[in-house]
C-alpha cells in the first residue's frame, strides 16, 4: 500500500508541476486514486461508502472548499 502511496504523490506533482495544469484536473487525478483504492476494498459497504465519497464532482468540492474560506 506505501508504494500506492508514493506513487500517487509523486504522479501528482509531476501533474501540478505541468504549466497547464489546473487546480479541477489535480483534482480528478486525485479522485482517480481514490477510486483504485476503492476498488481494492473488500468490504461492499465501506467499498461503496469509498466509491461515493471519491466520486464528488468537483464543482462540488469547490463550492465547499469556498465555504469554508469564507468564515
Amino acid at each position: 500500500m506505501k508504494k500506492h502511496h508514493i506513487t500517487f504523490w509523486v504522479g501528482l506533482l509531476a501533474v501540478l508541476s505541468l504549466t497547464a495544469c489546473s487546480k479541477q484536473l489535480a483534482y480528478n487525478t486525485g479522485q482517480a486514486w481514490r477510486q483504485n483504492q476503492c476498488h481494492a476494498m473488500s468490504n461492499i459497504d465501506d467499498r461503496q461508502r469509498c466509491m461515493k465519497e471519491a466520486g464528488q464532482p468537483y464543482d462540488n468540492y469547490q463550492k465547499g472548499v469556498d465555504d469554508i474560506n469564507k468564515k
